[in-house]
């Protein structure tokens, strides 16, 4: 099997390590983390570097590719750009927990990550470095730009279209036939009923609160 790291040790990293472990198709030789110690073990794999090391690591332990471990859509887009200016021959990982249930013509490109029991229908599209999280479903014809979210049980209706970066929250739900904007956030429990625009925090059931927000605003806790 081929050797790859995640990047970053969190939470969300430890749910990527236990999808490529029930996948058995690559060989994880560890964590890399720039905020944790080394040789803190995670999840029974030890952080072995941080991302200052990425090359040297590489070299010494036969590395073919990488999972960007982490659930902020900004941090991972700004992941991304770091690993691809220090390792541009580093393949992104893709991974799909097995439980996942995806229609016939989906395709899930690089780096994006599918968590336990997403529904995937219909000639929906996944941009890369998507997160897809536990038991959210994407409907027909709907579309995730690049470096986008869903949370855990999120809904989305068909022909909806989510924005560059924009993240929807815990168990939201979005109609069908409504775009929201790049760079926007959909607060937890939110029910939307009309599109929202760029670079917008909403929130209500059904929304009743839009502000601005900046593009690299913290919406996780």
């Amino acid at each position: 099997m081929k050797n790859i790291l995640i990047y970053g040790a969190s939470g969300h990293a430890k749910m990527i390590a236990d999808i490529i472990h029930k996948n058995n198709e690559y060989n994880i030789k560890g964590f890399i983390d720039s905020y944790k110690s080394i040789n803190q073990n995670i999840y029974g794999y030890k952080i072995i570097g941080n991302l200052d090391e990425l090359s040297k690591l590489i070299n010494e332990h036969d590395i073919h590719g990488i999972v960007i471990g982490i659930g902020d859509n900004s941090t991972r887009q700004n992941a991304y750009h770091k690993i691809s200016e220090i390792a541009p021959a580093l393949e992104f990982i893709p991974a799909i927990h097995p439980t996942a249930v995806l229609a016939n013509d989906i395709v899930i490109p690089e780096g994006t990550v599918i968590m336990p029991n997403v529904v995937i229908n219909a000639n929906a599209k996944i941009g890369k470095f998507c997160v897809l999280n536990t038991k959210s479903s994407l409907g027909h014809d709907s579309k995730m730009a690049d470096f986008s979210s869903l949370a855990s049980s999120v809904i989305i209706g068909g022909n909806v279209q989510i924005g560059l970066c924009s993240a929807i929250c815990l168990s939201a739900s979005i109609i069908q036939n409504v775009t929201i904007g790049n760079h926007t956030v959909i607060g937890a429990a939110s029910l939307v009923l009309k599109s929202v625009g760029d670079y917008k925090l909403a929130f209500g059931s059904p929304i009743d609160t839009i502000k601005d927000r900046e593009p690299d605003s913290k919406y996780l806790g």
